[in-house]
């Protein structure tokens, strides 16, 4: 589980009988990952570390990378990544993975730009609030998310902003065939009666053989 977050997919692979290795480059998210396994009976390991440093050891008969790869933003770093995706399968492996597809994100974003939503919670009123922005040149978003609790009349607020680089499907293709990628296909979800272009979403199962 390549960017594993908080380990919530790395928990129910392993659930379903997968012998896991979940790997993040934020100590943080691989602690609080650890905190999600250990409350299950399930074993699953976890590391940190960069993704694009994977050691090329064939250990893996299968990747997924969820929502990883638009963290990268260089050129290099995106054709780098699938070299070192590759080398860390074994000949018959499988690479899953999803990104956000230009083409479609833009046409969503110019609809709604700001996105905000607002639950109750256990500890007081949660609303989150984005604001996104787009950069046509660098084929980005720039995102500023906001969440505010307010319990008691209290306000208390956190912000984070962050920088996304969508694909397309032919860069994509690209890199991929590049890699030594042979079967690929593409999908609108992770369901796979959604068609590519339906969402702002391209999901890829590819195959080195």
């Amino acid at each position: 589980d390549a960017g594993c977050g908080t380990g919530k997919y790395s928990v129910e692979l392993a659930r379903r009988g997968y012998v896991v290795t979940g790997l993040d480059a934020s100590t943080q998210l691989v602690a609080a990952a650890q905190r999600r396994a250990s409350c299950t009976s399930v074993p699953v390991s976890f590391a940190v570390g960069d993704i694009l440093a994977l050691p090329a050891i064939r250990s893996y008969d299968g990747i997924l990378c969820r929502g990883v790869l638009n963290d990268l933003l260089d050129e290099h770093s995106r054709q780098e990544v699938f070299f070192t995706l590759a080398r860390a399968l074994r000949p018959a492996g499988v690479l899953i993975f999803d990104v956000r597809e230009w083409h479609q994100t833009v046409h969503r974003k110019r609809c709604e730009p700001v996105f905000e939503t607002c639950i109750d919670t256990a500890h007081g009123q949660l609303t989150f609030r984005s604001v996104t922005q787009l950069d046509h040149q660098r084929r980005q978003l720039l995102v500023a998310e906001q969440h505010t609790l307010k319990k008691d009349n209290v306000e208390t607020s956190s912000a984070y902003d962050f920088i996304m680089r969508c694909w397309t499907q032919a860069e994509l293709h690209h890199h991929l065939m590049q890699a030594g990628f042979q079967a690929i296909a593409y999908f609108g979800a992770y369901d796979r009666t959604v068609a590519v272009g339906s969402t702002d979403r391209l999901v890829s199962i590819a195959s080195l053989t």
